[in-house]
């Protein structure tokens, strides 16, 4: 299939086996989700954070896929690769990538109280607000 990755079965037993013969230690999947009271983000009183990630990524299976809360909210870059949704704009960036970031920028932008229009550099109006949210490389 031109993969450098050769074929293999992945079940959770398989991983749990492979882990104790190779390193002599079991996987906790869940074991972030309990110490750290991941599994209820909205109850515990968490708000106004976003999750984002690049779907080509590998990792990305290990974050939140969708929104956990209602002012918990997921950005989903579909062509986005390792830690592309967190670095810098880029004049190479696809649609994709564009659109999850000027996505952010509207939450975050009402989340703060801007109110930024469509109007305005990058969509946000934010010359006339003297204010800018441009993700920074």
């Amino acid at each position: 299939d031109g993969s450098m990755f050769p074929p293999r079965e992945w079940t959770d037993g398989w991983l749990r086996g492979h882990c104790a013969r190779r390193f002599g230690v079991e996987p906790r999947p869940d074991d972030l989700l309990l110490r750290w009271g991941l599994r209820d983000l909205a109850g515990s009183g968490a708000s106004r954070i976003v999750f984002t990630n690049g779907l080509n990524d590998g990792w990305s299976v290990g974050g939140f896929m969708e929104d956990p809360g209602p002012d918990l909210v997921v950005v989903n870059f579909t062509d986005g690769a390792h830690h592309s949704d967190l670095r810098g704009e880029d004049e190479q960036d696809s649609v994709g990538m564009q659109k999850g970031r000027l996505q952010v920028r509207n939450l975050l932008a009402g989340w703060l109280g801007f109110g930024f229009g469509k109007e305005g550099r990058n969509g946000l109006g934010s010359e006339d607000q003297g204010v800018s949210l441009r993700i920074v490389k």
